[in-house]
């Protein structure tokens, strides 16, 4: 029953990515979006400065986060 759900040339299941990066890096190419791929290639650049960055942008979450809870508060206090 499923079969006749599937294209014609999907008769099997697809083996299991061994490199993910190399994976990612081919469904961007073939992404009609550029402007992901420059993200991507930026992002990559940046690699070296992950363990400092993460924690910096977690950092700004957490208190974007803590701001706008507080603030929603205050309105709902005041109405």
């Amino acid at each position: 029953m499923l079969r006749k759900l599937l294209p014609d040339g999907m008769t099997s299941l697809r083996k299991a990515v061994s490199n993910p990066r190399a994976a990612i890096d081919q469904a961007i190419a073939d992404s009609p979006i550029p402007q992901a791929r420059d993200f991507w290639d930026g992002l990559i650049e940046l690699e070296e400065w992950w363990p400092l960055l993460i924690p910096v942008l977690l950092w700004v979450l957490w208190r974007t986060y803590q701001r706008e809870r507080t603030t929603l508060g205050v309105l709902r206090d005041q109405s």
